[in-house]
Formats: C-alpha cells, sequence, structure tokens
C-alpha cells in the first residue's frame, strides 16, 4: 500500500468506523426480525444480554426490544452514515477545491466526538433501557413512570455530543469552503444569499453582486454546491435535535432530583411540527442533496465525462434545498390535530417536490453515463447505478405515503419504515456509500480491490437481500401491521421470517466486502488506522491532499 498522507488516513479511519457502526446496527436489526418472528426463540439471547448487564433487575422482552428500536436508527444514521460522510468530506472537499482543511484538529475532535455521542445514545438503551423511540415524541420522552429516567438522561447527552459534533463539521466544512485563496473568507450572510440563489436572481436582472460567493455560475464543481446547500440542512437539523435533546434533559434533570416538571407547559403539536421540521432536514433534504453531490461527482469521475447539464444541476441542487424547508408535514399526515391545509400544502404537494427535483438528478447522471459509453462497469459504477435504483424504489413507496388519503392507510405501519425508509437507507444511500468506498480505497492506497468476484457478489446479495426484507415488511405493513410495536402471537411471522432471510442476506453481502477490503488493504494497515500511531494522530494543517 502506497504511503498515506494524515488526511487520507482520518478518512480511512472514519470509514472503517463506519462500518463497524452498520455491522452492530445490522446485529440490531437482526436480533429484532427474530423477535417478531418468534418470541420464544430469544430466551436466550435475553439470558446473556442480562448476564452482561449490571444490577439484579432483569428486563423483560418488551423492555430489551423497545429500548433496542431506540438505539438501532442512532447508530446506523449517525454511526455509519455521518462517520462515512465526515471521511469522505473531509477529503473529497480539500481534494476538489485545492485548499487545506480550515481548522484540522476539529477532523481529530469529530471522529472521537461522534463514536462518544453514538455510543453514549446505544449504551442508554443497553443499560439504561431508554425505549422513547429516536421520534421522541412529546411528552412519552418526560413520561418517567414509562421512560426511565437515567437512560433518557444519557441518551439526551449523548444525542447532545452528536448534534454539537455535527455543528462543528458543518462550521469546518463552511470554512473550507469559503476561504479565499488568499487572506480571509466570505461571511455567512454572503454565503446563506448565495445559496439561496440571491446573487443569480440579482445577475438575471443585471445587477451582479461582485463579491458574491460562487455557487451558481463560476467556478465551483458541482459536489461543492451540493455539500456547501445540504450542510445548511444539516445545520438546521442539528439545532433543532440539539434544542429537543435539551429540553427533556432539564425535564430528565428536575424529575431526577424529585422536582418533575408540568410536560403539558410544552404543546405538544407545536413541539411535532418542530421537531419534524427538524429532523427532515435530514430525512428528506440533506440525504438527497447530499447524495446528489456524490452522484454528481462518482459519475464524471468514473465515466472521464463531462457531467451532462452541468450549468442547470446547481439550480436543481437550490431547488431541493428550498423544497426540503416546507415538507415536514407528511410525517403528520395522519396526526388527527394538524391542519388539514399544512397536510396538503406540506405534506402532499411541496412533498411532491422532492420527486421532480431527484428525478432530474438521477436523469443527469443517467445521461452523462449514455453519452460517454462504452463505459467500464467498475466497482464503484456498478455500486452508483444500484444507489440510483435504490432512490427510486424508496421514492416510489414515500410518494405513494404522501397523499393524505392513502396515508391512512399506510401511516404507521411496516410499510412506511420498510419499503420507504429501509429502502432509502439501504439499498440507497447505504450502496451509495459502499461505491464512495470502492472509489476511495484505490485512490487512496493506489490498490484495486483483490476478488472482483466478490465485489459482484457483495452487489447483489445486498440489492437482493435489501429489497426482499424491505418488500417483506412493506406487505405487512399493507396487512396492518404496526411498525414500533412487538408482536407476540405471530400474526406477521411469514413476512418477518422473509425480512429475515433477506437480512441474512445482506449480511453476507457485506462479509463478503470487509474479507475483501481487508485482504486489500491487509489486516495490519487496517489495524493501524483503528490505532493510530503517534506521529499520525493529527493531519498536517499546512498541505491539501494532492492531486
Amino acid at each position: 500500500m502506497t504511503t498515506l498522507g494524515n488526511m487520507e488516513k482520518w478518512t480511512l479511519r472514519f470509514a472503517v468506523v463506519a462500518l463497524l457502526f452498520l455491522a452492530l446496527s445490522g446485529f440490531e436489526g437482526m436480533l429484532m426480525r427474530s423477535q417478531q418472528y418468534n418470541i420464544d426463540s430469544l430466551h436466550g439471547m435475553e439470558a446473556l444480554l442480562n448476564n452482561l448487564r449490571p444490577g439484579d433487575v432483569e428486563p423483560t422482552t418488551a423492555e430489551l426490544y423497545y429500548a433496542m428500536l431506540s438505539a438501532h436508527p442512532i447508530v446506523g444514521i449517525y454511526g455509519f452514515v455521518y462517520m462515512a460522510v465526515f471521511g469522505a468530506f473531509y477529503f473529497l472537499v480539500p481534494y476538489l477545491i485545492q485548499k487545506p482543511v480550515k481548522h484540522p484538529k476539529l477532523v481529530v475532535a469529530n471522529f472521537w466526538l461522534q463514536i462518544i455521542g453514538v455510543m453514549t445514545c446505544w449504551a442508554a438503551g443497553f443499560f439504561g433501557l431508554f425505549n422513547a423511540m429516536y421520534t421522541l415524541y412529546w411528552p412519552l420522552p418526560v413520561a418517567f413512570d414509562r421512560v426511565p429516567i437515567v437512560g433518557s438522561i444519557f441518551f439526551m447527552l449523548g444525542a447532545a455530543a452528536i448534534m454539537v459534533n455535527i455543528l462543528l463539521f458543518s462550521y469546518n466544512i463552511f470554512k473550507t469552503v469559503l476561504s479565499k485563496n488568499g487572506e480571509g473568507s466570505y461571511t455567512i450572510g454572503q454565503f446563506l444569499r448565495a445559496a439561496f440563489g440571491i446573487p443569480r436572481l440579482l445577475k438575471l436582472f443585471g445587477k451582479e453582486d461582485k463579491t458574491a460567493v460562487n455557487l451558481d455560475y463560476n467556478g465551483l464543481p458541482p459536489f461543492i454546491v451540493a455539500v456547501a446547500r445540504g450542510s445548511i440542512d444539516t445545520v438546521i437539523n442539528a439545532i433543532v435535535l440539539l434544542s429537543a435533546g435539551v429540553l427533556i434533559l432539564v425535564y430528565g434533570l428536575f424529575a431526577l432530583f424529585g422536582h418533575p416538571l408540568n410536560p403539558l407547559a410544552v404543546d405538544a403539536l407545536i413541539y411535532k411540527n418542530i421537531y419534524w421540521w427538524g429532523l427532515d432536514m435530514v430525512a428528506d433534504g440533506n440525504a438527497l442533496i447530499y447524495t446528489a453531490g456524490v452522484w454528481y461527482l462518482l459519475v464524471p469521475l468514473l465515466t472521464g465525462r463531462k457531467l451532462f447539464g452541468a450549468g442547470v444541476v446547481k439550480t436543481v441542487i437550490m431547488a431541493d434545498l428550498l423544497v426540503s424547508m416546507g415538507v415536514w408535514s407528511h410525517h403528520l399526515l395522519g396526526d388527527t390535530s394538524q391542519p388539514m391545509w399544512m397536510k396538503i400544502l406540506s405534506g402532499q404537494f411541496i412533498t411532491w417536490g422532492e420527486y421532480f427535483t431527484m428525478g432530474l438528478t438521477i436523469f443527469v447522471s443517467l445521461m452523462t453515463i449514455w453519452k460517454a459509453r462504452p463505459v467500464k462497469m467498475s466497482p464503484a459504477m456498478k455500486f452508483t447505478l444500484g444507489s440510483m435504483f435504490g432512490f427510486v424504489m424508496g421514492g416510489i413507496a414515500g410518494l405513494i405515503q404522501a397523499n393524505v388519503g392513502l396515508n391512512m392507510v399506510f401511516h404507521n405501519t411496516q410499510w412506511v419504515v420498510a419499503l420507504h425508509a429501509h429502502t432509502f437507507l439501504l439499498t440507497g444511500v447505504g450502496t451509495m456509500l459502499f461505491s464512495v468506498i470502492y472509489t476511495l480505497v484505490p485512490l487512496l492506497t493506489k490498490l484495486e480491490f483483490k476478488h472482483p468476484k466478490l465485489v459482484d457478489w457483495h452487489l447483489w446479495l445486498w440489492l437482493i437481500g435489501s429489497v426482499s426484507m424491505a418488500y417483506a415488511m412493506g406487505m405487512a405493513g399493507s396487512n396492518g401491521m404496526i411498525r414500533r410495536t412487538l408482536y407476540t402471537g405471530g400474526e406477521f411471522s411469514a413476512n418477518t421470517l422473509a425480512a429475515f432471510i433477506g437480512g441474512s442476506v445482506v449480511s453476507i453481502g457485506f462479509v463478503l466486502f470487509l474479507i475483501n477490503l481487508v485482504s486489500t488493504i491487509g489486516l495490519k494497515n487496517v489495524l493501524s488506522l483503528v490505532l493510530p500511531d503517534r506521529k499520525t494522530r493529527q493531519p498536517d494543517p499546512l498541505q491539501a491532499p494532492a492531486q
């Protein structure tokens, strides 16, 4: 393996830890699938888990299940996805704009603080039995007769660490992108004006702003524009969720010291609207914008051809940012107290705008591939195409849900969490992140993956397994299987068994990928990434990645 610079090593460290979190999240998911299929088969596992936990009180199956269900998305999203994004962006952004990371010490801080935050949330479920679900619907998180106080406090501390860390990451990315080649940088006001297209609008009317950030019509590649605009959603998401966490933490601390506060002091409907507005910046805004940016980067890189419609896609990214600000109400279509005009305007019509922007993104990417024929089907290209399929499938399921009438049937069922959410996360985002890894490993190490056939096995097992798992649980949802519910009577055992088999297929594909990765890089080199030595503990602040 070629000698790596410090930033390249940190990128690979982020990737390795992200994959470890993916393995943990997958293990939890398979345990929950097992519990849904046959409640009696997990007694041995419960005994093992209880022996590992301190204390004399053994939690019930339901307590373990709901605690795991609360921690599972935190590990999958903020452990796997965000760690992978941090590592990739910390290399790709400086690589493309030829500027060093503005604050290199924050790279190290982001690495450790994300691990600490995610593991704190996980431990709050495993040890503290926090079970208020990741949605944190008010007043469930502060109903301490149902949710353990100590578990709630530690979960919120972990969540706060994650959100603060995301803000630090976004700050570092902003400062890197906005720094000028000389001294100084653009102001946040100049950046926000450019992000929302004001300088471009002025130019249209003949009043060009000479001091504007070059986000639209001057210079920056579409990937950097997507990172910059998508990070606005990232910041909003972190601020809203951090505020919700602090609110719940305050209630927990007062209850812990014997002075419980009145949960009715917070209006539940207002709380839910603000909470989903913030959370949706990741679920339907940030994920789509970052993904579009990655496709805009990888497709031209892998085909050797300029991006089709490159002058238009920056406008598409801006439209995606604007649409993401107004779609949150589709999470509240089944809430009877939500005003109908908000359900129709935000939950249905504005949400449909995301399908136009994502459709244009996929069209641009596929047209670039089509015009570059013949195209070499490299590992990264195969997984890029697979991720597009995942977004099409998950998007169609979401389009069905984003209808006031149909949502009455599908709301809060396994259809939502499986055919929409898990298809997006596993078949869409997960496959896209693998395409990034398949691109970065040869780029950073100068090594091609050792076993090409294992790449194909990984691709097909991952796609077939994730789709079959999502479809099986989606069909259970269409037949009435409620999400966030432990079924003990075997009502949907056929569906959950099929989903368990699909999850097993995904797991086999992931194991084959790990075997290929370790055999390519070498076990010693992988361990050296996880356990950095003193000489490579911090990136060099004066050196940008070389092209």
